[in-house]
This record gives structure tokens, sequence and C-alpha cells, in this order.
């Protein structure tokens, strides 16, 4: 049984392993001027390709859940639920991560995209206990779709301040 909006799910997974590939990017950048991976590099490509295959799983398991013929209601109340856990996972770790990795603070753009994304899981969770709604598909798709974006603007940022020689101090 194919989901309503399992082709937008679909586009978003397509969407977010794309961007798995282009965080890979600056590494090969790096390489190719031979110059060396930094701590700040191996942060940067870990955060991004991580999100970016938080994203594609969440575009993925509700099919794969409708699969073994659960109600809807039920598929999109365990989808956002297990998709709440790694989002609010990966935020709680990223100002450890980045600060281990350029021993400073996180910047106000990285505090702020990081509140988005724990409002997404926030979102997911209130999707999965069927508050203010039942669950449905709406809820989990904007979540999804807010992680990817957010991600994707702090990858543009951090991208351009690595690429100028910023290691993400402030």
């Amino acid at each position: 049984m194919e989901l309503p909006g399992a082709n937008y799910l679909y586009a978003l997974a397509t969407v977010s392993v794309t961007f798995v590939g282009f965080s890979a990017l600056l590494l090969v950048f790096r390489e190719t001027i031979g110059g060396r991976m930094t701590g700040y590099d191996s942060y940067f490509t870990l955060s991004f390709m991580q999100a970016g295959f938080i994203v594609a799983a969440g575009g993925l398991l509700p099919q794969l859940l409708a699969f073994y013929e659960m109600s809807h209601t039920s598929v999109w109340r365990a989808s956002s639920l297990t998709m709440a856990i790694p989002i609010f996972l990966f935020v709680a770790k990223i100002p450890g991560r980045r600060r281990a990795a350029t021993k400073a603070s996180i910047p106000f753009y990285v505090g702020f995209l990081l509140l988005f994304q724990f409002l997404a899981g926030a979102y997911l969770v209130l999707n999965a206990v069927g508050w203010p709604a039942p669950p449905q598909l709406a809820p989990f798709a904007l979540a999804l779709t807010v992680m990817l974006f957010t991600t994707a603007i702090a990858y543009l940022i951090a991208l351009a301040r690595a690429l100028r020689g910023d290691r993400g101090q402030k």
C-alpha cells in the first residue's frame, strides 16, 4: 500500500542524499589544493552527513512501516516518534562536538538553527501523541523539511567560512 504523500517523502530523501554528497566537497577541495584535513573539517563533514541521513531515513521509514499494513495513524505515530529520537540526539550533541573541533562556543546562527531543529523534533513528538490533531503526514513532512533546510543553511554558512579560512571560531 502506497502512502499518500510518499512521493514527497521520496523526493525529500533523494534531495537529502544528494546533500550528503555535497557535504563531502570540502574534503575533496582541501585535498585537491594540497591541504590537510582539520578537526573542524571532520566535524563539518560528519555533522552534515548525519543530518542528511536522518532526513533520508525519515523519508523512507513511513513507507517501510506501511508495508506491514499498519494503519496510517500508526505509521505516522511510529515514524514521528522514531525520527524525533535521532533529531534530538543530533541537536543535543552538536554544541559539544563543535566546541571540541573549534575550541569556541557555538555562534548565534548555529544556536538559532539548532532551535528550529529541536522544534522540528518536538513537533514530531506532538504528532506521535496526536496533539492537537491525530498523527498525519503534514507535521511529519514539515519537520523533515525544516531539518533539511536548516541543515542546508548551516552548510552554506559553514562552507563559506571554511573556504575563507575561518575554522568556525565565531
